[in-house]
């Protein structure tokens, strides 16, 4: 499914090839705010626009989905016997401690459902901004001052195109903050730790 970004993929590539080229001919205006952007980017704009209107959020969320429908039959483990004995105390241990990784697990896959709707979410919102910027390049004086090579031109649209990749970045990586540590390995936890408890309790 196309959306705006996508329909100005190909003026707006055009004019960002433009202020690229300029901006290697003719060098940076001193104390620009593109100098900064460049340099905390470290890519032009052509290449930075590109690294966010690549991104698709459609795959991330068919995964969602998918992987909550898997986390519905984790949990379900069901093994009732008439065992007597040691035996049948390992056994009931290591099942309880299967069960409850298990079901640890489904949690933890529902968690990185969410997590992957979440990236979705902001790969939507990177794509929308960036479109809204490249419209306004697109329509500007500036935009037709590159006409002439104008050096002061293309580091206006280029930090205004940087500005809104640089915006996405950093919602990026609170995003990720955001989820530090909540889709970590759930460890098995041991079917002999789980009985020597029991063996512990008992005696």
């Amino acid at each position: 499914m196309t959306d705006v970004l996508d329909r100005l993929a190909g003026p707006a590539g055009e004019l960002l090839a433009r202020v690229d080229d300029i901006l290697v001919a003719r060098g940076l205006p001193a104390g620009h705010p593109i100098v900064d952007l460049l340099r905390r980017l470290g890519a032009l704009p052509a290449d930075a626009a590109h690294a966010i209107s690549a991104q698709r959020s459609a795959p991330l969320r068919a995964a969602g989905s998918e992987l909550r429908r898997h986390a519905d039959g984790y949990g379900a483990l069901h093994a009732d016997t008439d065992w007597q004995g040691t035996a049948a105390e390992r056994f009931a241990a290591q099942r309880s401690a299967v069960a409850a990784h298990l079901a640890g697990s489904a949690e933890r896959i529902r968690d990185t459902a969410d997590y992957l709707d979440d990236v979705a979410d902001w790969i939507d919102r990177s794509r929308r901004d960036l479109a809204a910027v490249l419209a306004d390049a697109l329509g500007s004086i500036e935009a037709v001052r590159l006409r002439e090579a104008d050096g002061d031109a293309a580091a206006t649209i280029g930090a205004r195109v940087l500005g809104a990749v640089h915006d996405a970045h950093e919602a990026g990586r609170d995003l990720a903050r955001r989820w530090a540590g909540r889709l970590d390995e759930i460890p098995l936890r041991s079917p002999e730790a789980a009985t020597a408890a029991t063996d512990q309790f008992r005696t």
